[in-house]
């Protein structure tokens, strides 16, 4: 077995380990555990980048030659190709800087709750990789369902009533869109033969299948009507909503609509409807973002507005805004991730999480202010952050495509970013300055590292980024 096979196993096979291995172990060790468990999980993916190196750009609806490397585990066959790679590097980074602000967050808190974070967060990350790599739907679909089980537990994670009924509405909406999902694969398969993704390359398929597979993406990446559950999810503690919004959760379906039906199928139909419905969803969460009070949940009404724009960006079938949409993604998980354990910090400055009884922030700890502002102006896509990249691509995609009012759409959803953003910002971070919580800092270091860690990436983007564009001027 080469070494990048060895590797894969290796992301694959880590976090399922780690989780043992935390049952095993002393509670008041399972963080920590966890922690340099996704590190060697990070540092096991590196050495795969060798084969994915050379592969050309995103192609959309034709099949390319690119490099793979594929395992088996099993009999159930793995794949790694640069869009899972993509993917899955982005989760276990991000994966890795929540366990290091989880240091601090859980610091004070029971040791089982310790434990019960880190055993249920390496599930989760393990059942990311399980989707992400996955040859055949059987598998991703059993993966996906898995990894909706961790979200319905870590959800719930105080096991207070009215967190349970939040968690409960979470699972029982994803659930049921999954049911469509499997509904689709079975349509897929009677109309294929196959299940394999790697057989599946520029078969056609009915509007139906699409259609199913597409209202099961609405329910696990919260769009509209669907939406609701992912505001809710802020009841969890703040690492939990950073995994939900940051890591792959309800970016799922955005890569199960990319891998299978930009990369993969060809469907026999107009789809346009979907990017539609992507649109409105995205514009509705932001008019929403700019009336909302409560922190989490402005930064979650905005996860659902970015998830609208990446899928419209996918539904043009135009690789240059397919490639945007990988771009935006990499850049909202560092941004998104970023944001969410500010908020986490900023709540516990305050001791509420209401915006209008913030202000002055911006003074009593600049170092947070840097991390929110890189994060909150690549989320925007302000240039030269990555994520204006991201969405300059997007834009550019639909207007090749002769899509212009369905551009001028996508536009006004980044300017609803520009607003909420923007009045966040000056609600918790300028303004007149408020009475903060001195006493209630316990565990603030590394939790203040890992928020500026994410905003350093982010400038390294930069430079990598603004590079890469000029050389072609």
């Amino acid at each position: 077995m080469y070494i990048d096979q060895k590797m894969l196993m290796s992301v694959l096979l880590l976090p399922f380990a780690g989780a043992l291995i935390v049952l095993l172990l002393p509670a008041r060790r399972s963080i920590i555990t966890g922690f340099f468990v996704l590190l060697t999980q990070l540092v096991c993916s590196f050495p795969i980048i060798n084969t994915m190196v050379g592969c050309g750009p995103v192609q959309v609806q034709e099949r390319f030659r690119e490099n793979t490397v594929e395992v088996s585990i099993l009999n159930v066959f793995f794949r790694c190709t640069s869009l899972s790679y993509i993917f899955a590097l982005t989760s276990i980074f991000v994966g890795v800087v929540i366990y290091l602000f989880s240091l601090g967050y859980f610091k004070e808190e029971k040791v089982e709750e310790q434990k019960k974070f880190s055993f249920w967060g390496l599930l989760f990350i393990g059942s990311m990789m399980g989707v992400i790599f996955s040859d055949n739907l059987i598998s991703l679909y059993l993966f996906w369902e898995l990894a909706g089980l961790c979200s319905w537990k870590l959800i719930g994670f105080y096991r207070k009533d009215e967190h349970l009924l939040k968690a409960d509405k979470a699972f029982l909406i994803t659930s049921a869109g999954a049911g469509l999902m499997m509904l689709s694969f079975a349509c897929i398969y009677a109309q294929t033969g196959t299940l394999s993704l790697s057989q599946l390359s520029c078969q056609q398929v009915s509007p139906l299948v699409f259609t199913l597979f597409f209202i099961g993406v609405l329910t696990k990446s919260a769009s509209f009507p669907f939406h609701t559950w992912l505001p809710d999810a802020s009841v969890a503690p703040t690492p939990v909503t950073a995994f939900l919004h940051a890591a792959v959760l309800v970016k799922i379906g955005v890569y199960g609509l990319f891998k299978i039906f930009v990369r993969t199928l060809l469907v026999s139909g107009w789809t346009l409807w979907a990017g539609w419905l992507a649109l409105f969803s995205s514009i509705v969460a932001g008019i929403i973002a700019l009336r909302e009070e409560d922190i989490k949940k402005i930064l979650a009404f905005s996860t659902v507005s970015q998830l609208g724009l990446m899928i419209a960006g996918l539904m043009v079938f135009n690789m240059t805004a397919a490639e945007g949409v990988l771009i935006f993604y990499f850049a909202h998980a560092l941004g998104k991730g970023g944001l969410f354990l500010c908020a986490g910090v900023i709540e516990r400055v305050f001791g509420t999480k209401n915006i209008k009884e913030m202000g002055g922030l911006i003074k009593e700890m600049p170092a947070l202010t840097f991390a929110f502002f890189i994060g909150m102006l690549s989320v925007i896509g302000i240039p030269p952050l990555p994520g204006f990249f991201g969405k300059l691509e997007i834009i550019i995609g639909m207007v090749q495509s002769k899509q212009i009012i369905y551009a001028l759409s996508a536009i006004l959803s980044s300017v609803l970013t520009l607003l909420y953003m923007f009045r966040f910002f000056f609600y918790v971070f300028m303004g007149e300055k408020r009475e903060v919580l001195r006493e209630n800092r316990v565990g603030f270091k590394p939790m203040l590292t890992s928020v500026l860690l994410l905003a350093i990436v982010s400038l390294v983007l930069v430079i990598i980024m603004t590079g890469h564009y000029f050389k072609f001027l």
